[in-house]
């Protein structure tokens, strides 16, 4: 702990640097994304389908008409203006959804089409919930058919707060890992290394990463890694059913945390590129989706770091499944489902909570326990192979 005492000097710098990248977090969130990509939901119920509201013409209609009485009211004082929002409803309709069951129908937009807007003679604040509504109980007024108002709901609304501490957190694991790096290529001397650079027991050393980058310096390592590769391929397309909706069990990660054992983290993000490339090419009946190469390689590095030139112990198994189950199935993988299907926040809570974490929790120590029993079962073949040092085969303990 002694070496990274020197950030102290830095500390008012590293606090604004949090305090820049929480306030960066915070402002595209509310105001980029939000802005743009939140969407209400106005809800309704009404006898007959009214999916007449995703067509421009309705629209034109409704406000030629609208336009027509207040320009009878100016001369008759009878009839009362109708005031309405001045809606590009052109632009409006081009990402509109209009979806409907025998209880209710849904109309969905963008909220940047309803901003809450300040009167300028009262001073009032008219919310954009009591703008939307107001808005399509006016529109639906001009249908054939009596509807009647249930609802206003806002989806696909993040939570700037939770962005802008995310944000601010990864900042500092970044700045940590620049300050570990700085310290090993500058004061290698102070970071030890076992048996000849046999086992590190630090990545922070400009030795342990020249290791990670040879796996690709001659024709047995390619033979290997391209064994190990097929074999973990023909695992990713036999997935056993696990009861969590479409989520499976597989054996995949055994083989792919094998060749990270040998080749460390560098091989473990190509090869986590790989095998989702060229996985869709073989199987493209799925989705592609870059979210997904990029929790692959993040697998990959995970087994990397954990594993390559370290002791194989049951704790370095758990804390790789704890990374790759909880943060980047769970926590990454449930990102990505969230934007592929556009799911409302609700639903995306469901499927959190229900499916993804409840399946990777539940599985994460006896796949923890099944990739230790593996590595001890092949480390000492590993070894005989010359692909692992003995000095770590030898070393395969529980804690």
């Amino acid at each position: 702990m002694k070496k990274f005492m020197f950030i102290w000097r830095y500390k008012f710098t590293i606090l604004m640097l949090l305090f820049v990248f929480f306030l960066l977090g915070y402002f595209i969130t509310e105001y980029m994304y939000n802005a743009t990509q939140a969407r209400y939901t106005y809800v309704f119920t009404s006898e007959q389908r009214v999916d007449e509201l995703l067509e421009e013409s309705f629209y034109t209609e409704v406000f030629e008409k609208i336009d027509a009485h207040n320009l009878e009211a100016e001369t008759d004082s009878t009839l009362k203006k109708i005031s309405y929002a001045k809606i590009d409803y052109s632009s409006m309709l081009k990402k509109a959804k209009y979806s409907t069951n025998d209880l209710y129908h849904e109309f969905s937009i963008q909220k940047k089409y309803f901003p809450s807007i300040v009167s300028s003679t009262t001073g009032k604040v008219n919310q954009s919930e009591n703008r939307i509504k107001n808005y399509f109980n006016l529109v639906l007024g001009y249908t054939e058919y009596p509807t009647e108002f249930e609802r206003v709901y806002l989806s696909n609304n993040q939570n700037p707060w939770l962005i802008g501490g995310i944000s601010s957190g990864c900042c500092a694991l970044v700045l940590v890992i620049l300050c570990g790096f700085v310290i090993a290529f500058y004061k290698q001397e102070e970071i030890p290394i076992e048996n000849n650079a046999t086992i590190f027991t630090s990545i922070f050393h400009k030795a342990y990463w020249k290791n990670t980058l040879t796996f690709m310096h001659d024709v047995k390592k390619l033979c290997t890694i391209s064994v190990l590769f097929g074999l973990m391929m023909i695992c990713k397309f036999i997935p056993i059913p696990s009861g969590f909706g479409s989520l499976g069990i597989g054996f995949t990660y055994l083989f792919f945390a094998t060749i990270c054992l040998i080749y460390g983290p560098i091989c473990g993000l190509f090869i986590g590129f790989c095998s989702d490339i060229i996985g869709y090419f073989i199987q493209p009946g799925g989705m592609f989706f870059l979210g997904y190469t990029l929790d692959a390689m993040l697998a990959g590095f995970t087994y990397g770091i954990c594993f390559y030139k370290k002791r194989i112990t049951l704790m370095n198994c758990i804390t790789a499944r704890v990374v790759v189950n909880l943060f980047v199935n769970v926590g990454l993988g449930s990102i990505w489902w969230k934007t592929i299907y556009n799911l409302n926040w609700e639903a995306y809570q469901t499927y959190v909570l229900l499916t993804s974490l409840p399946k990777n929790v539940l599985y994460l120590l006896p796949q923890s326990i099944l990739l230790y029993l593996l590595f001890k079962a092949i480390a000492k073949p590993l070894s005989s192979f010359g692909l692992i040092d003995e000095r770590i085969s030898e070393n395969v303990k529980l804690f």
